[in-house]
């Protein structure tokens, strides 16, 4: 009687994964870069005077991390800060060698005289390198240390009386 009990069961389990359906989870297609800036009606692009009204500090990227963070400020008085160019260039600590460099654009909504968070999607798809001023420290002797060189290469604006 208990082996007919054990048999109906298993049965039961059979029935249930037969019949049910595999589900693909992964998104469709391929993911579109975030990191750009939109054309925004009656915006003013500032050229030369983007390294006066922003402010790039506290870059950071931990060994694991897939983002790279930085603090924008936007010293602006009257214009609200919607995007900004970047020309990142990544250096090695130990020799000074160039690693890698890339321009990168980041559309963000910083309002006069404030400062933000921005991130871009991390350089390091391998999970060897960091930012040596990072406060999480690698515990592995592999990882490498690397500086960046972050320069201001344009900013839109968008002017608040308009």
């Amino acid at each position: 009687m208990k082996a007919f009990g054990v048999v109906i069961l298993m049965a039961a389990f059979a029935f249930c994964f037969v019949g049910a359906q595999r589900v693909n989870t992964l998104r469709p297609g391929n993911l579109a870069p975030v990191n750009h800036i939109p054309d925004f009606a009656g915006v003013d692009v500032a050229e030369g005077a983007a390294s006066d009204c922003v402010k790039v500090a506290s870059y950071d990227k931990p060994l694991r991390s897939l983002r790279e963070t930085f603090f924008v400020t936007n010293n602006s008085a009257t214009d609200t800060l919607t995007g900004i160019r970047l020309s990142l260039t990544y250096f090695a600590v130990a020799d000074s060698s160039m690693l890698h460099s890339r321009r990168a654009s980041v559309s963000c909504y910083i309002p006069p005289l404030q400062t933000r968070q921005l991130y871009l999607i991390a350089w390091d798809r391998q999970y060897t390198y960091y930012s040596e001023n990072t406060r999480i420290r690698p515990s592995g002797t592999r990882a490498v240390p690397y500086c960046a060189d972050i320069r201001i290469e344009g900013a839109t604006f968008k002017n608040a009386g308009k």
